[in-house]
């Protein structure tokens, strides 16, 4: 009797440690050289953000929590890549004042500059104090270790948290290390940064940190990365058909922007980036690909894009000439979320 309940025991212990649903791999027919652009209702995503450097950001997680309420996306997470004496307040105000309260938030994992922004303060304003954080890096492996669907991830700030969480090693959520865990779970990575074909971009070359992150994921992410450049997002304005709308100055973002010192709307790099990959670049966004590779000094921050047929990440380019259409529709996301 005893050795079969020992039989047993050793079966139950056996079929725990087999469930631990990190180990599914959800990519294991997915094509590892092409775009995995997913269009199905509800797709989890994560954000990543700076929010501070510029207010942007702002703008674009107001149109992560529309998607969100569209049903396009289902926002997971929202990490920061900076740090700063109220910033994860702020994050929290945000999230609350747009009726997303259980979106977990991600402390930066790197201290990277300028840890400081004119619209923290009022954003703080609408937070409970009771901020749902953690560290970035445990934010990702919880959210993917607990997906039974590919997430998507954006980053619209330094990509420090990215290569951080390549380099993780198993933890309570996972027993598998970083980079086995995004291969097994993680879907497309949209990063809005560099400039094509050759520059220097704020989210590359400003936090020394963020030049090495950047040269890091471009080598070891397992597959393709689009990169939203800012020769077209920075083209295109956000934010200031709200500030239009919002004349007295009632909602959130509007006194983002304003606090920011702007009253004409903002250059729409980020609003553009999760704009477009919260509908998976679809007919919607009117976007094309070009397959290239991309080379960073990590002394000056400086990228260099290569036009290749086998090239390992792809850039956008628009097929709208109407810049107005690309401001509407992201205008038209943050206009209906206000509170006026």
């Amino acid at each position: 009797m005893k050795h079969i309940y020992k039989l047993l025991l050793a079966a139950t212990l056996l079929g725990s440690c087999q469930t631990d649903g990190s180990q599914t791999d959800l990519n294991i027919n997915r094509n590892p050289n092409e775009l995995f652009l997913n269009t199905t209702p509800h797709k989890k995503m994560i954000v990543d953000v700076d929010m501070c450097t510029d207010v942007d950001d702002a703008c674009a997680l107001r149109i992560a929590t529309a998607l969100d309420d569209d049903g396009i996306i289902d926002l997971q997470g929202v990490a920061f890549s900076v740090n700063g004496p109220n910033n994860l307040d702020a994050l929290r105000g945000f999230l609350l004042h747009e009726g997303k309260p259980d979106v977990l938030i991600g402390k930066s994992a790197v201290a990277n500059p300028p840890e400081e922004s004119p619209y923290w303060d009022l954003m703080a304003e609408y937070s409970d104090g009771k901020v749902n954080s953690c560290e970035a890096v445990k934010m990702y492996r919880k959210i993917l270790a607990e997906s039974d669907t590919p997430v998507d991830i954006v980053t619209t700030g330094y990509t420090t948290n990215i290569e951080c969480l390549l380099k993780s090693e198993p933890d309570e959520y996972s027993g598998l290390t970083g980079q086995e865990l995004v291969k097994r779970k993680c879907g497309q990575l949209y990063v809005v940064g560099a400039t094509y074909p050759e520059g220097r971009c704020n989210n590359i070359w400003f936090a020394p940190a963020a030049r090495t992150a950047a040269d890091y994921i471009s080598k070891h992410w397992p597959y393709p990365i689009l990169f939203f450049t800012n020769d077209v997002g920075g083209l295109l304005v956000c934010g200031a058909g709200l500030q239009q709308v919002d004349t007295e100055r009632k909602d959130i973002v509007t006194r983002a922007l304003y606090a920011f010192g702007t009253d004409t709307g903002r250059l729409a790099w980020d609003p553009f980036g999760v704009w477009c990959a919260g509908y998976a670049c679809g007919k919607i966004n009117r976007l094309g690909f070009k397959r290239v590779n991309i080379f960073i000094d990590t002394e000056t921050g400086r990228n260099t894009f290569a036009d290749a047929t086998d090239g390992k990440h792809f850039v956008i380019y628009p097929l709208c000439d109407n810049k107005n259409y690309y401001n509407a529709m992201m205008d038209h996301l943050l206009i209906k979320k206000a509170k006026l």
